[in-house]
């Protein structure tokens, strides 16, 4: 069990800096080796501003692979609904994609159906309610963010069913960035070593392949070893094995409670998500079953369920969360192991004082 999720933050709207900054350092640094390579000891500054220019380009990715491409839309959001799917860790990844590690549930809002189209839903379920958290919001059209939508496919179900994208965070974009960001220091060393008249070229061979060995081998080790998103991380497995729906008829899939900041995901092609899950918890069997059904959700549902279950769940599941909550369980008064209720002990009357 790890969390993650604790090395990933969402980015608000107005600070948001697309990934083409990083593309720029990058494509600086590449010519700025270039000239270092032609210029040779001409110019020595010019190693050391590639490697300069390195530094900046990988902590500039390594910010945006970790919360900078993260649009923050709502913290803390909790959400109700079925699970649609899982999405394993890796799957339709390859490459460096699989630097991604997360594992990753499809949900669709409550008391939606999978039968139901993602017009039908904005119909009868608008802000405040859940449907918004799979629509476009303003604040990614002001960044003229792109849109597609993120849907599942069942096989009985003649069009594809919209849902909401959850993401239990791995962390090996954290650990591979640490190395990147740690190695990358040695690069102005390198550009600066490569520019030394006469003896420059042959000590900037070995120097650099030495450098690139050790930043490709611990690079190797902390992918292979970094610990990758598990629900475990976010869910007790003592409230029991989760299901997703059949695949065929889109019917069953527990129900679950989920928090985690709500997000727009700029490394997509454009949906929002969850991201990261902070906690997972199981209501199934305690939803009524005509919030479950395969039948379509009319308005007058969808305000029933938000009135009955997903106000009063949300509410109470915030307070265990809450920081003066927190603070309560830290008084001293309350760090009892067997309830006063029950061991029968009621506290001594004070001493009188002297007068």
């Amino acid at each position: 069990m790890a969390d993650c999720g604790q090395y990933y933050k969402c980015t608000p709207p107005n600070s948001y800096t697309p990934i083409t900054n990083t593309i720029v350092l990058g494509v600086l640094a590449g010519t700025f080796a270039i000239a270092a390579a032609i210029a040779g000891s001409a110019i020595p500054g010019y190693g050391v501003v590639s490697g300069v220019l390195l530094i900046a380009a990988i902590f500039s990715l390594c910010d945006y692979l970790s919360g900078g491409k993260l649009v923050c839309l709502g913290e803390f959001e909790c959400t109700i609904g079925r699970i649609m799917k899982f999405e394993p860790v890796g799957e339709g990844k390859s490459g460096f994609e699989k630097i991604d590690d997360d594992f990753c549930i499809d949900s669709l809002p409550s008391p939606h159906s999978p039968v139901e189209t993602i017009t039908e839903v904005k119909a009868t379920d608008p802000a405040p309610g859940q449907g918004r958290f799979m629509l476009q919001q303003q604040a990614t059209k002001d960044l003229f963010l792109g849109w597609s939508g993120n849907s599942v496919k069942f096989t009985n179900i003649n069009h594809d069913t919209e849902i909401f994208h959850l993401e239990v965070k791995g962390c090996r974009v954290h650990d591979v960035c640490d190395v990147w960001k740690a190695m990358s220091f040695g690069a102005p060393v390198v550009g600066f070593i490569c520019t030394i008249p006469i003896i420059g070229w042959l000590a900037c061979l070995i120097v650099a392949l030495i450098w690139l060995a050790i930043t490709g081998i611990s690079t190797a080790i902390a992918w292979a070893t970094a610990h990758s998103g598990d629900i475990n991380d976010v869910y007790d497995p003592a409230a029991g094995e989760l299901r997703a729906a059949d695949p065929d008829t889109g019917e069953g899939g527990d129900v679950i409670l989920t928090r985690g900041d709500w997000v727009y995901d700029a490394g997509h092609t454009g949906w929002n998500e969850i991201q990261p899950v902070r906690s997972v918890q199981k209501l199934t069997d305690v939803i009524p079953a005509k919030y479950q059904s395969m039948a379509k959700a009319d308005a007058a549902l969808v305000a029933e369920f938000k009135k009955e279950v997903l106000d009063v769940w949300c509410y109470y599941s915030n307070q265990a969360s809450d920081p003066v909550t927190h603070d309560a369980q830290d008084d001293p008064e309350n760090n009892w192991h067997i309830h006063p209720s029950i061991d029968g002990c009621t506290a001594d009357d004070p001493p009188e004082v002297p007068k």
